[in-house]
């Protein structure tokens, strides 16, 4: 059996630009204990033209609950940090 898993990808893109990489996996309960879902989606990123440096995080890591929270800041909607 295999859970869907949401990961987002900070790479550089082709243009030399820090972005950002959306992209799902499957992923067996092994695979995601041992990490394995983040090598998934890191090859995926590969493989679409991002670059290193790449950091993979998915739903359930701190990174994902800031990413709300960053956009208001870099938009200029909130001071707070």
């Amino acid at each position: 059996m295999t859970t869907h898993i949401r990961l987002t990808v900070l790479a550089t893109n082709a243009e030399g630009s820090p972005d950002l990489y959306l992209t799902f996996v499957e992923a067996t309960d092994v695979q995601y204990n041992e990490g394995q879902h983040y090598e998934m989606a890191l090859a995926r990123a590969e493989g679409e033209g991002y670059r290193a440096p790449m950091i993979a995080f998915d739903q359930n890591d701190a990174a994902a609950g800031m990413l709300r929270p960053a956009a208001a800041f870099m938009e200029g909607e909130t001071d707070e940090v």
